[in-house]
């Protein structure tokens, strides 16, 4: 049990260690590249983006003394790449190599700061946080391991509670807006406390497959602001200056909080939630509820409808998402509850969608074939009557589209990669712009809607100064401003005559508010325990429709007029106190000013074969794919542009000597990607004592060095076809691969045995072991096409996939035969919800090449290496064609949640039972009459996996532990293995 547990720690360390090597992907190779340096940061972006960018350095300068002052900490200077052409609205800080990323154009779900300025503070705040790392014993890691062991030491120390919850601090103690001062962000854990309980720390901090768990950022902001109102801003300063010095120390994280509030992670954690309890009740208790009838859902899992929107008495239409269930567009009747599945949908953001009694229309991101850093935010429609969706619009960046509700029009949020932003007029059956109507000052529009007769729109325009509500007459382009600018967070307006209906913050949730034009009069119509959302009117107006948030999520609920008192409460909310908590322990809360916009920087070129970027070294050779650890020396380079990869180094392991140095190389700048592995190192070759060939003895005493050199090259086109609610990916290969190894030539003396001695003939016979020249080609063809699922599914319920393969050697003196065939799978949905079936069905077939040896029986040949695997529990079965099939039923059996200390949470055990098959034919020669002996094997297994997914030693991400259990048919044996595996791609905060 020691060996395996050590095994564990050691999958976890090496697996930290080769996920801060994360790369985000590519961008075009057509993009022409600038840089802006200043004393803080370079910006690297596409030309297009130059005056944005110019502004965002000017504000990064001006805001790092801001953002630094309560971790006591000046950063060191840091590369931020711009990537312009991504509908992902997303930044990320990476350390290995160093440097931030940010997705320039905004989503419609951003706050009251203009997005590039909140991405500004929350990733240089996680600039800040890490750098901070690189002190006392973690510095002088960096001298032996680079810029890897300030990303280890953050991955296996730092939880992304702390990382996250104290960047959403930054961001909102900084600015008058911010995630923390968002009803909606902070009453999720409000819902679930007051509603379910205060979970196990494990279980708030590493989710669950039971229940909703909000995520890190929530819990994280509430923990950490809570924890600096309660024992003072240094609390963190200390906690990241204590692991940063005592890294060497593996509980440094736990002592460096303990010193700072006498608790470890787990009880603050509780004593922090259980006063937020306390004080959310007796806030509760305060609360006058307004009134509502219940649209009922049939389900009673956490789900989200979002956008409701009634087109007729009887039937609303709506979004709905949850941890259980694929995304999709959904009808409700109203009467019954019952709800019916329209489409499902591709990957989006949780943004509104529209609806009227002819269509629904909303956007979904379209990934580029290649580029992964170029997607589209394209419009979906539709047909309620054909049942037929369809995308009317491509390579554009399209948000929130908004239905006539007479005409076949759409007006929808528009930004070019320019961060130029407009609403376009389409038509909603070509997708063709009709118009596009540019916003005041190039302020970002969010969720636009159309009044009730078609004539305005209304929507919400964010600025430098906030958010205000506008509408637009988009037949004359005028625009009118309705509210002021400010920070009360208005969102998802809507217009019948007079009135305008909005979202905005109340006293202790989002509620939502009427708006009278005629008379500036403005009226709170919902009180709600946790927030009112995404308002719509029925066709004919005479009811408002909303979605109340509690701990089963987001439920559409039909208002009723309420006699109640809803004025503004004088006591502000403990989400308001707290955030006020927070902002006064900074320095200052950073306003626009006309000094940051006035800063010139110039732009000059950045050339994208910038290539080599060393940024992490080690005295030991680590091997990331077998997870081990060589003795040797190893280097790491990857560009600012993620294009270009390269690790070299000295493995002095004595078993690789043959290949001691090494040396792998990408480059993805292209279209297709371009891959070198290159081994190079000498072997000892010893030949010593006597040897007889049956006439006469010989003696041989030679010492030799064998060189070998080891070369695989290659190109890659891989092609992102996803559409919708499938994700599909092709991918085609070539590889060549050289084996070279040198000619050895030594002498042995000749002898004549007489009795027992030898007798020298005076002959020396020079044996010659011949070079090996090796060529081999291997060619693949791929194709995978999966139904997104759930992220409760055990597996793909959903799906096909195809490999086709045919590798052989054409060249060189050694001809090792050739091999074909395929791979297929099958997936399907079990009997029941999350289960599924995976089917295997692969083939091969050999062609050997020269003969190699022979014995006294049968002469051998090269045969070529297997591509498929095996039946579960054989180690091999000899074939020159063969036939597998393997057929798995995986199933949940049990979300326990459960904690084993500090040691590990198991959050869900899971079973797969299988039966494997192969038919195997190989065949051999005999050497003395030349015939082919025929072999049949047809090897079989079945048994059972018992699989748990668990987080070890508090670790964000799971992994995968267990063992298998089976029965083999040919040698009629039991068989059982231990299982753990890990699914790492990288690592980054964000």
């Amino acid at each position: 049990m020691i060996k395996k547990l050590l095994a564990a720690l050691l999958l976890l360390i090496t697996n930290v260690a080769a996920a801060q090597y994360y790369s985000s992907g590519s961008d075009p190779a057509r993009l022409h590249w600038q840089q802006i340096n200043t004393p803080t940061v370079r910006l690297v972006f596409e030309k297009d983006m130059a005056k944005e960018a110019a502004k965002l350095a000017a504000y990064i300068d001006s805001m790092t003394p801001y953002i630094s002052y309560s971790l006591k900490h000046k950063a060191q200077k840091i590369d931020i790449l711009l990537h312009n052409h991504s509908a992902y609205s997303n930044g990320l800080v990476s350390w290995a190599p160093k440097r931030s990323e940010f997705f320039t154009i905004p989503g419609q779900e951003t706050n009251s700061v203009e997005w590039l300025k909140h991405l500004a503070i929350h990733e240089y705040r996680h600039v800040v946080q890490i750098d901070k790392l690189n002190q006392g014993f973690t510095k002088g890691l960096t001298w032996f391991f680079g810029q890897q062991a300030t990303g280890a030491v953050l991955g296996l120390y730092l939880p992304m509670w702390l990382l996250e919850g104290d960047a959403v601090i930054a961001e909102t103690a900084l600015t008058q807006s911010g995630r923390g001062r968002s009803f909606a962000f902070n009453n999720e854990l409000k819902a679930q406390i007051l509603g379910r309980g205060i979970y196990s720390y494990q279980k708030a901090y590493m989710g669950s497959y039971k229940d909703y768990v909000p995520n890190y950022y929530k819990m994280g902001y509430l923990l950490t602001a809570k924890a600096r109102e309660i024992y003072g801003p240094q609390l963190w300063e200390n906690s990241i200056n204590y692991v940063g010095r005592n890294s060497w120390n593996p509980r440094a994280f736990n002592k460096a909080i303990k010193q700072n509030t006498g608790l470890g992670q787990k009880k603050l954690y509780l004593s922090i939630f259980k006063q937020l309890k306390e004080e959310w009740s007796q806030e509760m208790s305060k609360q006058t509820q307004s009134s509502y009838s219940e649209i009922k859902a049939t389900e009673d899992e956490y789900l989200l409808y979002r956008s409701a929107i009634a087109i007729n008495d009887s039937t609303l239409i709506s979004s709905v998402s949850g941890p259980g269930i694929r995304s999709g567009i959904v009808s409700i009747d109203i009467p019954s509850g019952k709800t019916s599945i329209l489409a499902y949908t591709g990957a989006r953001d949780s943004e509104a969608i529209s609806a009227n009694s002819r269509m629904v229309a909303w956007s979904e991101i379209r990934n580029h074939p290649r580029w992964e850093n170029e997607s589209w935010s394209l419009i979906r429609t539709l047909d309620l009557e054909s049942g037929k969706s369809r995308f009317i619009t491509r390579k554009s960046y399209l948000y929130s589209p908004a239905l006539h509700p007479s005409q076949n029009i759409i007006a929808a949020v528009e930004s070019s990669s320019s961060n130029q932003y407009s609403l376009s007029i389409l038509d909603a059956h070509s997708g063709q712009r009709l118009k596009q109507i540019s916003t005041p000052a190039n302020s970002y529009p969010i969720t636009p809607s159309w009044n009730m007769t078609g004539d305005n729109i209304v929507l919400i325009l964010l600025s430098d100064k906030g958010k205000a509500i506008f509408t637009l007459d988009p037949q004359h382009e005028s625009w009118r401003q309705v509210s002021p600018w400010g920070y009360q967070e208005p969102r998802d307006p809507i217009q019948n005559g007079n009135i305008i209906y909005f979202v905005a913050q109340g006293d202790y949730s989002d509620e939502i508010y009427s708006y009278k034009l005629s008379s500036g009069e403005k009226q709170r119509l919902t009180a709600t325990a946790f927030g009112a959302y995404y308002p719509s009117l029925t066709p004919e107006a005479n009811t408002l429709i909303y979605s109340t948030y509690s701990a089963k999520g987001l439920r559409p609920v039909m208002h009723t007029a309420s006699d109640k008192d809803l004025q503004p409460q004088s006591v502000p909310s403990l989400v308001m106190q707290l955030a006020e908590a927070i902002t006064s322990h900074e320095s200052a809360t950073i306003e626009p000013s006309a000094s940051v916009e006035q800063k010139d920087y110039s732009a000059q070129s950045y050339s994208k074969w910038n290539i080599f970027n060393l940024h992490s070294w080690a005295p030991v050779m680590l091997d990331f794919d077998d997870e081990t650890i060589y003795t040797g020396i190893s280097a790491m380079s990857q560009n600012l542009l993620g294009t270009s990869v390269f690790t070299a180094g000295y493995n002095a392991n004595p078993s690789y000597k043959h290949q001691k140095y090494y040396l792998d190389y990408s480059y993805r700048g292209l279209f297709p990607i371009f891959n070198l592995t290159y081994r190079f190192g000498d072997s000892d070759f010893e030949r010593k004592g006597y040897f007889t060939d049956g006439e006469y003895v010989y003696h041989a005493d030679s010492e030799l060095t064998v060189w070998n050199h080891y070369l695989k090259t290659g190109i890659r086109l891989p092609f992102d076809l996803s559409r919708g609610a499938w994700s599909r990916h092709i991918s085609a290969s070539s590889r060549l691969s050289w084996q070279w190894r040198s000619e050895l030539t030594y002498p042995m003396t000749q002898y004549i045995q007489s009795g027992n001695f030898l007798i020298p003939t005076g002959n020396i016979r020079q044996n010659i072991i011949p070079l090996f020249n090796y060529y081999g080609l291997e060619h693949n063809l791929n194709f995978q096409n999966i139904r997104r699922g759930s992220s409760r599914d055990v597996g793909t319920r959903m799906g096909q996939a195809l490999s086709l393969f045919y590798n052989h050697s054409p060249f060189g003196n050694i001809g090792s035969g050739s091999i074909s065939g395929f791979m297929s799978r099958l997936y399907l949905p079990g009997a029941s919800r999350f289960h599924s079936i995976s089917i295997h069905n692969d083939f091969q077939n050999k062609i050997p090449g020269d003969r190699v040896e022979t014995d006294d029986d049968y002469l051998y040949y090269y045969r070529p290496n297997n591509v498929i695997s095996f039946p579960r529990g054989y180690s091999n079965v000899e074939n020159d064609r063969m036939y597998l099939f393997r057929a798995t039923y995986s199933l949940p059996l049990w979300s326990p949640d459960l904690p084993l200390g500090k040691l590990a949470y198991i959050k869900r055990i899971r079973l797969n039972a299988f039966y494997d098959m192969a038919d195997a034919e190989y065949s051999l020669i005999r050497k003395d009459s030349g015939q082919k002996e025929s072999n049949h094997l047809n090897p079989q297994s079945y048994g059972v996996e018992l699989l748990s997914d668990t987080h070890l030693f508090r670790f964000i991400l799971p992994f995968t532990i267990g063992g298998r259990l089976g029965y083999r048919s040919l040698d009629k044996a039991i068989f059982g293995e231990f299982i753990i595996s890990s699914a790492l791609g990288g690592f980054m905060v964000n």
